[in-house]
């Protein structure tokens, strides 16, 4: 199995050189999940996308299609941006199999006809619990919830054709959705730390209420992060495993 990560920032001035580059951190999140679930045979492809390099689309049940999250919106009409949609666009039609994070979850939702707008309600940001509304999901989970760390102003208000809310919550009403067993996209970050989301709160929010910032520090002492559920079940999802 290959795992094609298209990489659409790298917040330079923002990421800690001691934890390394945010391609890594998808690289840890999917070795420790395929690990645990004892799959041997996974690679890794890392493509720059935010500079405009794009994988080839091919449609396989040995790839899997990863697209990151950014500081850009799914709407910009960026070059970058435009060819990315472009792209989702020709892999869906392809029936390449696609998971997409923040970002990734916002731009395949307006890609294939969804609408993502600035959301009224201000930053997403801490942890938060979502509930699972979809039946298979919830089967495959085992549990009717989960908790992801969250960074956001960005919302998905509607889905895209095809599209079933997976998870929902109080400030995001489509915290993840599926497109058959082809797409998979969550609003939250499986492959953020918490010492990662602690430092964006701590050093890079001076524009956002402090009541905001607090909030999101007393979240991460109250729930836990489950970003490896998350990642097993996308593995899962795409039948490396028989969960779901």
């Amino acid at each position: 199995m290959t795992i094609h990560i298209l990489l659409c920032d790298t917040f330079p001035g923002i990421l800690p050189e001691e934890m390394g580059s945010y391609d890594q951190m998808f690289v840890r999140l999917f070795s420790d999940a395929a690990n645990a679930l004892k799959i041997n045979d996974v690679r890794f492809c890392v493509y720059d996308t935010w500079r405009g390099v794009l994988p080839s689309v091919k449609a396989s049940t040995d790839d899997i299609f990863v697209i990151t999250g950014s500081n850009d919106s799914a709407y910009d009409n960026l070059p970058w941006v435009v060819a990315l949609r472009e792209w989702i666009e020709e892999a869906y039609t392809a029936e390449c199999q696609m998971v997409g994070i923040c970002f990734g979850h916002q731009i395949i939702a307006q890609s294939l006809g969804g609408r993502v707008v600035r959301s009224e309600k201000g930053w997403g940001v801490g942890i938060r619990e979502s509930a699972v509304v979809d039946e298979e999901a919830r089967s495959a989970l085992g549990r009717d919830c989960y908790s992801l760390l969250y960074n956001h102003h960005d919302q998905v208000v509607s889905l895209p054709r095809g599209a079933e809310r997976v998870a929902q919550s109080v400030f995001c009403a489509n915290d993840a959705f599926r497109i058959g067993r082809q797409v998979v996209c969550f609003q939250g970050h499986p492959e953020f730390t918490i010492a990662y989301e602690r430092h964006l709160v701590e050093n890079h929010a001076d524009s956002e209420p402090e009541a905001v910032k607090q909030s999101a520090l007393e979240s991460m002492l109250a729930l836990p992060h489950e970003g490896g559920l998350i990642a097993q079940f996308i593995l899962g999802f795409f039948g490396r495993e028989n969960g779901f």
